[in-house]
């Protein structure tokens, strides 16, 4: 076994064990999270809980000013970085991050004031916006274990901090259930998250590398610069996906907030799972761009492939059962949000995929395709919405969504290979079965459930088996492949026309 195998060989092991425990993690604390939402939404009044979600979501587009696209910019300094020049980059990077995060709470303010919400709908902004000024720092630093693929130990923290957010709300619910105590957990889930990862760093954590503070300043012009089109980009995409929300506060009412925020916290769960699956593949994509085509291409068409197949199993295990799901969880006053939150699931699924198609754009530093595809989506967005949200409210804004998310799913994949230039980057063929199996899985599990009166719960549950099965057999997600490629090469190994190395250049791939 050469010494490139044995290398291929690592980065693959702490590719599966960081994206496994990532996505475990996101799963878990979406599940934590979704207990928490469907305790305060049967709690509070709906316009009440409308406020809350709102509340939330502006606060969600604040990443526009918190992020500003540095994290990725940093990644490719750190990633190779030695410990004498770690510490310098992880230290301004981390005060840049607090700064940003103050700046973000105070646009929240601003925001709320400026539009004239009302004086209880401020105090829970000024209230909550709180968790921007410590989500903001506590992400700088887990982009410095990302950039060292030792993200296990976090994800496993990031469980406790749900679990205990969750725990809060319980003792909100009891003792004082009131649109700002329950605020109050959210905010202690940030200060367990960004204290643990503190004390991480300095215990070692990170094989004794530590940010220093000596030269703070001298770093932010060129973080920035260099940030500027993954910035806009960010923000853009952003503005796409919590626009929406934004829009129905002020062209609809908080109770169609409150219903459209119910789909929401479906769609968000593939969301997170995605984003954590792209966490490593970054890291991975930012060493391999320039230096190792193969790889480069490798791993972006394993990522796409597993994002596919998340979304299908979403599609499959929510659609066909939406009105029993979000009658079994959130009660029946929410069920009219079941097909928009169809719509989400469904726009969800296709931005997975979307989202590893930025990632690469940004990992090949193509940062000026970047802002333009993204900027496309949000203009299409915000006209569909201000036609569509006056004619079918919640529908609507769904709607708006889907079509925005498809426009640029084909504009990113488009980008991605044209401007990187590699050939056979994208799994064409194994995104089109994905979708062929998506369709032919939902439809009679669809008729089964709401025509034939099967129990959704075991027949979604046997057709997301099915789905997985399908998805193996037809070669839309070869699982034999990657158990292969995970193990150690023997010299004349050959590798899958998916996984494609510089071992083997299948003439059978697309």
């Amino acid at each position: 076994m050469n010494e490139r195998e044995l290398e291929e060989g690592e980065e693959t092991k702490g590719l599966v064990s960081n994206g496994a425990a990532m996505v475990v993690s996101r799963l878990l604390t979406a599940v934590f999270g979704w207990a928490g939402s469907v305790v305060i939404a049967r709690t509070l009044s709906p316009e009440s809980w409308g406020q809350y979600s709102f509340v939330f979501g502006l606060l969600g587009i604040m990443a526009v000013v918190t992020d500003l696209g540095v994290g990725r910019v940093v990644i490719s300094r750190l990633t190779g970085a030695e410990q004498k020049d770690f510490g310098p980059v992880a230290g301004s990077f981390i005060v840049l991050r607090c700064v940003l995060g103050i700046a973000g709470y105070l646009v929240a303010l601003a925001y709320s004031l400026i539009v004239g919400l009302s004086p209880m709908v401020v105090m829970v902004v000024a209230i909550a916006g709180t968790t921007v000024t410590l989500a903001t720092p506590a992400n700088a630093l887990l982009v410095l274990f990302q950039s060292r693929l030792k993200l296990v130990f976090l994800a496993t923290w990031d469980v406790i901090a749900q679990i205990v957010q969750f725990l809060l709300i319980l003792l909100v619910m009891k003792t004082h259930p009131t649109l700002l105590a329950f605020v109050l957990p959210a905010i202690a889930r940030e200060v367990v998250t960004v204290g643990v990862r503190i004390i991480a760093i300095r215990t070692g954590k990170l094989d004794g590398r530590v940010p220093t503070y000596g030269a703070v300043f001298g770093l932010w012009g060129p973080m920035l610069r260099e940030a500027i089109p993954i910035s806009i980009g960010l923000a853009l995409l952003t503005i796409l996906t919590k626009i929406d929300t934004l829009m129905l506060e002020r062209l609809d009412t908080y109770e169609s907030v409150g219903l459209y925020a119910i789909g929401y916290k479906f769609s968000d769960v593939l969301i997170l799972a995605v984003s954590a699956l792209a966490v490593p593949f970054t890291t991975v994509l930012v060493r391999a761009w320039g230096a190792d085509t193969d790889t480069f291409r490798q791993r972006t068409r394993q990522a796409m492939t597993v994002a596919a197949l998340l979304g299908g199993l979403a599609i499959v295990g929510f659609v066909s059962a939406a009105e029993g799901v979000i009658g079994l969880l959130y009660g029946a006053q929410f069920e009219p949000a079941s097909n928009a939150a169809r719509l989400l699931v469904m726009s969800s699924a296709i931005s997975g995929v979307t989202t590893i198609g930025w990632v690469v754009l940004v990992s090949a530093e193509k940062l000026k395709v970047f802002p333009w595809v993204a900027g496309l989506g949000v203009v299409l967005n915000i006209a569909l919405n201000s036609v569509f949200i006056p004619l079918w409210s919640i529908m609507g804004a769904a709607g708006a969504t889907i079509i925005s998310e498809l426009v640029i799913f084909f504009a990113f994949l488009y980008m991605a290979r044209q401007s990187t230039g590699i050939t056979r980057l994208i799994p064409v063929t194994q995104l089109a079965r994905q979708g062929l199996l998506i369709a032919a899985v939902t439809a009679p599990t669809w008729a089964l459930i709401n025509k034939a009166g099967w129990p959704w719960i075991p027949t979604v549950a046997a057709a997301c088996v099915l789905h997985l099965a399908l998805s193996v057999v037809s070669k839309s997600f070869d699982v034999g492949d990657r158990i292969k490629f995970l193990a150690p090469k023997e010299p004349g190994d050959i590798d899958s026309p998916v996984e494609a190395t510089t071992n083997s250049r299948s003439a059978n791939d697309e």
